[in-house]
């Protein structure tokens, strides 16, 4: 009737090109794939939320049984203090424990508490204080004969005594 074959469509499409439909399958797999990625970031970010606000029933009934909540914090560290010749950082208080860094002269650092442990001979003279540190760069001990602390040690409250 109109000039086309009586088995086609008047609106039917062109058939694609071999090219088209390697686009189309390349578009529809990089959709998926998107697809798919935003759902499993979408389930990694609810786990971890649900783990950081986890809904523990045992706790709550701790907690909401109980008449007094006794909290503590750690006290502020003290210092800054400057090194005065380069010593190890050791995991005690003397020497004899193993070195878990080293500091060098002229850095400051900060200090928890004060303990009594092995005996230093130094330049000033001997003795058994050891500093415990905090901060920056590795937990440990270090020895007050290399530390410039000043009069702090004989401040009450100014470096606390160690209570492990």
């Amino acid at each position: 009737m109109d000039g086309q074959p009586e088995g086609e469509a008047a609106d039917a499409p062109p058939p694609l090109t071999p090219r088209q439909v390697r686009a189309r399958r390349r578009r529809r797999r990089r959709i998926l794939g998107t697809l798919l990625f935003l759902a499993v970031a979408a389930g990694v970010f609810a786990a971890a939320y649900f783990v950081l606000v986890a809904d523990d029933s045992s706790d709550r009934a701790a907690t909401t049984t109980s008449a007094a909540v006794t909290v503590t914090t750690a006290p502020k560290p003290a210092g800054p203090y400057r090194v005065t010749t380069g010593v190890n950082i050791r995991q005690g208080p003397g020497t004899t424990f193993p070195a878990v860094g080293a500091i060098e002269t002229g850095h400051q650092v900060f200090v928890s508490c004060v303990i009594d442990g092995q005996p230093v001979d130094a330049p000033s003279g001997p003795t058994t204080k050891w500093l415990r540190l905090t901060g920056f760069g590795p937990a440990g001990y270090l020895t007050v004969a290399y530390v410039d602390v000043g009069d702090d040690l004989n401040v009450p409250g100014k470096i606390p005594p160690c209570t492990t």
